[in-house]
């Protein structure tokens, strides 16, 4: 069983990324460790939310890394915004491979929500070689209205870098009343979105689809079945696309879109499909 290690280490640090923008990282680090896993967040949020998954894998012996994007947390950026459409993979090839450096080893690859598309994006993509990639509901496909198709097109022609409401309802974020009220609560979380970013996720998804067939590392997937702010069918495709191999897929019908900080009774099981598969790789 794993368990919690004797030297644990947590760091708080920043390095700049090529265009002067400071990104903001946390690390838990294990002495002696089996590995190393870098997590990418959600749109809106930052990496301070991720303490209790990143003691679920320190317990497993993997040293931690997860910086904020820019424009997100305690990192430079205008909130929400991006100032070049892959502006958030420049910056996590920075980060990734400077971990990997300072790790000596060939890290793990998790990422949530838009950290899920990005993650999925940078390694599908070959920006960097990965040891493994792990998805937690990740925006692959979004629904956007006909409206908000319209909108989105007018903003892309005349405000591309202009952040404003994206409308997404915090209570559908969990089933758990306390992790609703704490998302509220954080004054490190937004509720913002530029054209530009919408338009890099649009994208970004489309060419992780296309890569899919052509990426055989091992992978975890693990969505939730009622989710209001991205689209399942985008990860039920990737999953699809994906040649036979290494990969596992869990869906959890009734959960909402934050499945690690989803109600006791239900994050237990997302958390215990992690567990095993963890079992199995490290």
């Amino acid at each position: 069983m794993p368990s919690q290690p004797d030297q644990l280490q947590y760091v708080e640090s920043s390095m700049t990324a090529a265009d002067g923008t400071v990104l903001f990282y946390r690390e838990w680090l294990v002495a002696d460790a089996r590995g190393a896993v870098e997590l990418v967040h959600g749109l809106g949020e930052h990496g301070g939310r991720y303490t209790e998954l990143a003691q679920l894998m320190t317990r497993n012996g993997l040293s931690v890394r997860i910086h904020d994007h820019r424009g997100h947390g305690r990192s430079g950026g205008a909130r929400g915004s991006l100032t070049q459409q892959n502006d958030l993979l420049i910056d996590l090839k920075l980060v990734f491979d400077d971990f990997c450096q300072q790790q000596q080893t060939l890290p793990f690859l998790f990422g949530h929500s838009l950290g899920g598309l990005v993650a999925a994006r940078f390694a599908t993509g070959g920006w960097s070689p990965v040891r493994g990639l792990m998805l937690s509901s990740p925006a692959l496909a979004l629904r956007l209205s006909g409206f908000q198709k319209v909108l989105l097109a007018l903003s892309s022609r005349l405000a591309p870098g202009l952040a404003v409401p994206t409308g997404l309802p915090p209570t559908l974020v969990s089933h758990d009343a306390a992790a609703v009220q704490a998302y509220r609560a954080d004054p490190l979380n937004h509720n913002r979105a530029a054209a530009r970013m919408v338009n890099f996720m649009l994208e970004a998804g489309a060419q992780v689809q296309r890569d899919a067939a052509s990426f055989s590392l091992p992978l975890l997937l693990q969505i939730a079945g009622d989710d209001a702010f991205v689209d399942p069918r985008g990860s039920r495709d990737f999953f699809a696309r994906l040649p036979a191999g290494d990969k596992t897929f869990h869906c959890y019908a009734d959960a909402y879109h934050e499945i690690f900080n989803e109600s006791p009774e239900r994050r237990v099981i997302v958390e215990r499909d992690m567990q095993s598969w963890l079992d199995l790789h490290v």
